[in-house]
């Protein structure tokens, strides 16, 4: 008795252009220009900001990997003359310099 009324499947029939041409007039028309306009220049920030962070990032990561590799260095040339590199040591520092040369 209470069964479920189930809509039938339909399908979508493509857009055709007589439905898009009151969205097609009104972008022609100055408000719509100037919306679409608006519109464009938001994308255009967010795509620049969005550049401007990665271009920080890979810079700042760029010269920690440097003073990492530099350290690694000066402390490896420090231990060798005081006498006090071993080998643990030395398979430590290679880790740290194989693992920031591994990455992209």
């Amino acid at each position: 008795m209470n069964e479920p009324v189930v809509a039938p499947l339909t399908t979508q029939e493509p857009v055709t252009r007589s439905e898009l041409q009151p969205l097609l007039d009104y972008l022609q028309s100055p408000q719509g220009h100037e919306i679409a306009g608006r519109l464009l220049s938001v994308v255009e920030d967010i795509k620049k900001s969005t550049l401007d962070k990665t271009t920080n990032h890979a810079a700042f990561e760029k010269w920690l990997q440097a003073l990492i590799i530099f350290i690694v260095v000066s402390a490896s040339s420090v231990l060798s003359y005081l006498g006090k590199f071993d080998t643990s040591l030395g398979v430590l520092f290679g880790t740290l310099v194989g693992y920031i040369f591994g990455k992209k």
